[in-house]
Parts: C-alpha cells; structure tokens; sequence
C-alpha cells in the first residue's frame, strides 16, 4: 500500500462487551514465514534498549498478507497505537494534529494490518499512508499525497548532481530521547548530512515523545518531521540549501496497493467507478495513478479487497495487554480460533468466575498458554477439543 484516504465503513462485527481495553493480535506464521528471526529479509538492527527490529520492504509486505485480529476497547489512540506498533514490529508515525488521548473501540477479525490501521483511521475520520517502511497516520490531504511527495523530492535533487542526489538517498534511522522537540531534530538532521535550512524559525515551538523509526531516507525523515506543521520544503541554491514551503499535494501521484487476491477483477470494479484515473495490474497489486483525493479513494478500496493469506499447518499465537472479564478472553480466544465456548450456565461459581477481571500481558502465546493465564488464581479449569473450548470447575 502507498495511501488511501478514509470515508467507508468496513462491515460491523459483534462487541463483546467489556469495560477495558483488549487488544488480540492472531497471526498465522508458517516455517518458511520471514518473519521468523534469521530471516535473510534486509530489516531495521534490533534497538539495544527495546528489542525492536522493524519490519522492511519484504518482510514487511509478507506481514500485511498474514491474518491478525485485534478488538480495543476504550483504547487511548496513541498509547495502544504504540504498543500495537513495537508488538508488531511496525512502524507507525500519528501526526501531531490527531489528538492522542482519542478514545477507540473497534473489533477487526482475520484483516491485514492496513485494513486494522484503515479501520482507525476511518473512525477519525483521518488518512493512512505508506511512506518507505513506515505507516503515516494524520489528515488526509497530507495522508493522500505525503508518500508522492517525499518520492518527487528525490526526484528534484536528482537534478543537482550524483553527490546531492546520494545524499537524500542516504538511509538512517529516526531515533530520539524521551522527549524531543521537532526542530532542533531537523537541525540536528541538517547539520549530519551537510545541509541549510531556511525558514525554520517560523516552525512553532514543540515537543514530542521519543521517536523510533526504521531506516529511511533523508527525504522521508523530513517530510515526516514537516508534515504535522502543513510544511514540506523545496530546494534552492546549489542544492545544498532547502527552504521550508506550505505543504502543497501534487496534481497527480501514482500509488501502488498490494495483498489483493484478484487485481485484474478488483481493478475492473474500480475503473468502471472512477472514470478519471488510469489503473495497471501486476500479480497481487494495482497500481493507480489520478488526482491525490480519488487515488486515495479508490485505493481505500483496493484495501478493504485485501485477503489475508490463510497458511495450512500454520500456528495461532496470541498477544494481548488486557484487563478484562475471564468469560470475555475466553470467547475472544474461541472466536479468534474458531472454536465453541461452553460453560455450565447453571453453576454460579462458575458464572462468578467468569465475570472476574483479570490483567493480562502476553506476546505469542499459544491458546493453551492465554487460557492458562486467564484461569490462574481462579477455581477453573478449561479443555480444549477440536471443537469448542470448554470450562469447567477444578
């Protein structure tokens, strides 16, 4: 995926009801599944301080075309995006005009993940993008044309020359302290890689929490960093100088959206819809080339065509932060494996059980290993057929 506004609605599910946030990640991973470690795919160094080696051109593909199914309840928008992120080893950039503290509740079952992060970002009523190896999440007017734009950048400084041009090529990581204010960050930028800025101290002033992003080029670290002020820059002189400018969306991008079973059929709905775009099949993707805003309309439903690929032989694993009833993690976990859970409905100890909370931190556990978890300290007891799960007393 490249980018896509939002305006559809994905078919509701039914909510378990329940008062706390519950995230359930199920992804099928087969034994040749890159993203197993030692994967010969190129990904970003593990972080010494948090363990993360973020998912990259490959390998990050293969994770989209894998089933995961997540549900949020009263979920704060930035924390649980950051968790889901670091679990998931991807990286996702919120723009600093979403409010972080929204509130999301949301179920997505057996979805890629642009179709979980489609979802989020239809209910903000906000765009997603894919620019290089990161997720952008924020306006749609950037959303739909900040991938684009960072790729005509190169393009530009193409123009002054081989050293200029390997220069903006150049890739680097986007890391920080705790705190961070975004220009000092664009100095400190500009200062490594040889640069002027000008018109920085017209940026006001910020301060972010730490960043953490994959390696990417000089052009993507600075579109990012620009983005959430409605900033870009274009570049004067020799080249070495850039010149902080409104963000302003090219007339016409070209995005390309992958993960799609039947390009050639999806791509046809598409054309007969939007008359005014040119459309190119390859394999699994299609490429769409229009004006930003339809582009991002028609790729939005070139996500929704996505279907996760099923693997035979493959395991479930789970990872959730929860604090949440035993009886809904129990039929979270049933669904998610498409089992029955059955209990005596009758016996009261049970039933008491059941709707006792519990706090729970997993990251790829089996479904023997939540449902352990979730009984601990409890006078249950589970068994798991090839059927239904079913809890019992001890």
């Amino acid at each position: 995926m490249r980018t896509n506004p939002t305006g559809l609605r994905f078919p509701r599910h039914l909510v378990l009801a329940m008062p706390w946030l519950m995230i359930v990640t199920v992804v099928s991973i087969s034994f040749s599944s890159v993203l197993r470690s030692g994967s010969s795919t190129n990904v970003f160094g593990q972080d010494q301080k948090n363990g993360i080696a973020w998912l990259r051109k490959g390998a990050l593909t293969e994770h989209n075309s894998l089933p995961i199914s997540v549900m949020w309840r009263d979920a704060e928008l930035k924390d649980r995006l950051m968790r889901f992120s670091k679990n998931q080893r991807v990286a996702i950039f919120l723009d600093r005009r979403v409010d972080p503290s929204t509130i999301i509740n949301l179920t997505s079952n057996n979805v890629t993940t642009e179709q979980f992060l489609l979802e989020i970002a239809k209910q903000l009523d906000i765009g997603i993008c894919q620019i290089e190896d990161v997720y952008y999440l924020g306006p749609k007017k950037t959303a739909n044309s900040l991938a684009s734009t960072s790729e005509l950048l190169l393009k530009a400084a193409n123009k002054f020359g081989k050293r200029t041009q390997l220069r903006w090529e150049r890739s680097g990581d986007l890391r920080t302290t705790t705190v961070v204010e975004p220009k000092q960050l664009l100095l400190e930028l500009a200062k490594a890689n040889d640069i002027q800025i000008d018109g920085i101290d017209g940026l006001p002033h910020d301060l972010w929490s730490g960043l953490d992003l994959p390696a990417s080029s000089l052009a993507c670290r600075i579109t990012l960093l620009l983005a959430g002020f409605d900033k870009s820059f274009q570049f004067s002189g020799t080249g070495k100088t850039i010149e902080i400018v409104d963000f302003k969306a090219p007339e016409q991008v070209t995005q390309t959206f992958g993960d799609i079973s039947d390009a050639p059929a999806v791509s046809k709905i598409l054309r007969n819809e939007f008359k005014s775009l040119k459309f190119s099949t390859r394999r699994n993707q299609i490429s769409i080339t229009g004006s930003p805003d339809s582009v991002g309309i028609a790729g939005m439903r070139a996500i929704e065509s996505q279907k996760p690929e099923m693997i035979t032989g493959s395991t479930i694993t789970f990872s959730l932060t929860t604090r949440a009833a035993r009886g809904a993690i129990f039929a979270t976990a049933a669904q998610r494996s498409r089992l029955k859970f059955s209990y005596d409905k009758n016996n009261p100890a049970i039933s008491k059980a059941l709707k006792e909370p519990v706090a729970i931190q997993a990251v790829n556990v089996s479904l023997n290993g939540l449902l352990e978890m979730t009984v601990d300290r409890s006078p249950l007891a589970f068994k798991v057929t090839d059927s239904e799960i079913v809890v019992s007393l001890k």
